[in-house]
């Protein structure tokens, strides 16, 4: 009995195969139980690595989780976008149907429009792209799935992370370059559709800073048939301890100068009264850059950083309040920033009300785009007013939003 059951021991060859490693051919996907990491670039001897081929790099969950955003983004962004035009959309109607302007003119406008409104709409856009994204994958328990099989939060949420840091790069890089260009291109267009025009119209009746910011040109009306301005009116705003004042029946912008005619130049004192009066039938005026009559007044969005920075600078030269200016200046950086941000309150919220289905998240997402809009509104009249510093009161939205979306992320963490 003993020895039938010894016989049945395996024998010392035997043993020694059994303690060598189980060896599996890592060449082989088929083999590999980590799904992660397929299409990180594991291919069969007989297949050519393609250096190109971008795609084939990223990972399937990668890829999964980007096209899921995708759509969400595309319609929210397309939906923002047409509510923000809305009003541009009922001014170009009326003036093409009641008033016979272009329709080609028209829709130039409104594309021109369009930059500046992606820079804004963008953060929103990706808030709605992981809330609808993300909530529909929550709502079906496949990110449970993904974090039972050992996939943290931060892996699964890793795309999301790299869309709201290539979408700031975007926007920062579209008011930077795209926007100030197509919003001065904008105005122009407006004018023309208002005065009938096929050329640049300088619009009458306002104010127009000279780019040095030491001078302010006022332009009673214009004949936008013959350029001729009329009640021109050309005075030092700067610091001089003589300022002076130029006033025109008529004038003309020539070669980078405004030639004024059968006008009065007034000398004033280091008082503030008039120091000296003298007529003259013909003076010019060096204006440098013509475009600084056709762009008129330019929005926050007409001018990038620099520009913006430089207008502070002489604006502060000639003892002007620029808070104003500064709070847009510092918003230029911050509403990018909030592509981000969004991103990070989004993701915890996806997880936490997604089961209850997409219009949960359409909601939610109209919530948190009010609060933003409620933490500007406010941090930019303290800042204007001189209630808290400029810097803060413009990054205070972006910091409301972060501290929330930060502080249910770790939670849902754990």
């Amino acid at each position: 009995m003993t020895s039938r059951y010894l016989s049945l021991a395996p024998s010392r060859s035997e043993m020694r195969a059994l303690r060598k490693p189980l060896e599996v051919d890592a060449a082989d996907p088929g083999e590999r139980l980590d799904w992660l990491s397929a299409g990180h670039g594991y291919r069969s001897p007989e297949q050519p690595r393609r250096g190109l081929d971008f795609l084939s790099r990223i990972s399937i969950l990668d890829r999964y989780l980007v096209a899921e955003m995708l759509g969400p983004f595309f319609i929210s962004l397309a939906v923002i976008t047409l509510l923000l035009l809305i009003n541009q959309l009922f001014l170009a109607a009326d003036y093409v149907i009641n008033k016979g302007a272009p329709t080609l003119l028209v829709m130039r406008y409104l594309v021109l429009q369009l930059p500046a409104l992606f820079y804004l709409a963008f953060p929103f856009a990706s808030l709605c792209a992981v809330l609808l994204g993300f909530g529909r994958l929550a709502g079906d328990n496949e990110v449970t799935a993904m974090r039972t099989s050992g996939i943290s939060v931060h892996r699964i949420a890793l795309p999301c992370y790299v869309l709201g840091l290539a979408l700031s790069l975007a926007s920062f890089g579209i008011n930077e370059s795209l926007a100030p260009y197509a919003d001065r291109r904008a105005e122009d267009t407006f004018r023309q559709i208002m005065y009938h025009s096929t050329q640049p119209i300088i619009e009458p009746d306002q104010f127009i800073r000279t780019p040095d910011g030491q001078h302010m040109i006022y332009v009673g009306s214009i004949d936008s048939g013959t350029g001729v301005m009329h009640n021109v009116v050309i005075e030092t705003i700067g610091t001089s301890p003589n300022p002076d004042s130029m006033q025109a029946a008529t004038g003309k912008q020539v070669d980078g100068k405004i030639v004024l005619q059968d006008g009065i130049y007034t000398k004033y004192g280091s008082d503030g009264f008039v120091a000296s009066q003298s007529k003259f039938k013909s003076m010019q005026f060096p204006l440098g850059d013509p475009s600084v009559l056709y762009d008129g007044a330019f929005s926050p969005f007409a001018e990038n950083s620099n520009q913006l920075r430089t207008e502070i600078k002489n604006l502060k030269a000639s003892g002007e309040d620029t808070r104003n200016q500064e709070m847009i200046l510092e918003q230029k950086y911050a509403m990018p920033i909030a592509c981000l941000i969004s991103i990070l309150i989004a993701l915890p919220l996806s997880t936490m009300f997604g089961r209850y289905g997409r219009g949960v998240g359409a909601l939610i997402a109209v919530a948190a785009v009010l609060l933003y809009y409620a933490a500007m509104a406010i941090g930019g009249a303290l800042g204007k007013n001189g209630a808290i510093p400029v810097f803060v009161g413009s990054w205070l939205p972006n910091a409301v939003m972060a501290g929330v979306g930060v502080t249910l992320l770790f939670r849902d963490r754990r």
